[in-house]
């Protein structure tokens, strides 16, 4: 599921960012090569209904382990329609002052929205802060999150993405979504070939390795860059990457899809 990448980078930046990116240069593979199978769907497995992903996130250089559950509650309202919806929930101090609990809205690989829940308002009030994203192909301009199914290694899909984003008391219904987008991000996923990996404690073979940069103009880090490895039937398993100033800030692994006890 490359929404792993795509979702920490569009939830984690601010909106007063200063800066801009150089989106002339496409990711690159510099480990060892990996298999040269394509990428399959059973790659991009997400949780059906009741299932779940329990994930562990170092984020460094500050030494905290930071633990979330990921778990499919089916189909939620999202923007005036029903979406098949991913809850997460966090545990770490490091998010002390952003929120712990949100839905991510899945169409179905990548995310259409999130539904950020518990944001500290004045006077004691709580908001609920909403973000809708869009896609198209950087070289058609065909509309739509990118296929990824069938992709050849060190073949590569890159689209703009569009975030708009709104908020209200948590007390209010989900307001319409303005015309203007938020923030404006370029995203090249390139496909590096299959290569086995290990993630808490167990081994999966012939995992599909991808590759997410992630490029935002006007930003005060505008480039992101991490390596997703996605297993066949469990879907992401492990995550590295999203440098910051040249330090490697976040490595997570995750159980792959499980059944929810």
């Amino acid at each position: 599921m490359v929404c792993a990448a795509v979702t920490i980078a569009a939830c984690g930046g601010g909106s007063d960012d200063a800066g801009s990116a150089d989106t002339s240069a496409a990711p690159t593979d510099n480990g060892p090569k990996a298999n040269m199978q394509p990428l399959e769907a059973a790659c991009l497995a997400t949780p059906a209904a009741g299932q779940q992903i329990a994930a562990t996130v170092n984020v460094g250089p500050i030494t905290e382990v930071v633990t979330l559950t990921a778990k499919n509650i089916g189909a939620t309202a999202f923007d005036g329609g029903s979406l098949d919806t991913i809850e997460v929930k966090i545990n770490g101090s490091l998010m002390s002052t952003r929120s712990k609990d949100f839905r991510v809205h899945l169409s179905p690989v990548f995310p259409s929205g999130v539904t950020e829940y518990g944001h500290p308002g004045p006077a004691g009030t709580t908001y609920t802060k909403y973000r809708r994203f869009s896609y198209s192909d950087v070289t058609s301009g065909a509309s739509g999150a990118p296929n990824l199914v069938g992709m050849l290694p060190n073949e590569t899909r890159t689209v703009t993405m569009r975030e708009f984003q709104e908020s209200a008391l948590s007390t209010n219904p989900q307001p319409a979504f303005s015309t203007t987008p938020n923030r404006t991000v370029q995203l090249t996923i390139q496909y590096l070939g299959r290569e086995d990996v290990s993630a808490m404690g167990k081994a999966y073979p012939n995992a599909c390795k991808v590759k997410v940069r992630y490029e935002r103009a006007n930003s005060l880090f505008p480039t992101l860059e991490s390596t997703v490895w996605l297993a066949p039937g469990a879907g992401p398993v492990k995550l590295t990457g999203a440098p910051l100033l040249g330090v490697e800030t976040i490595s997570a692994e995750t159980s792959g899809v499980a059944a929810s006890n």
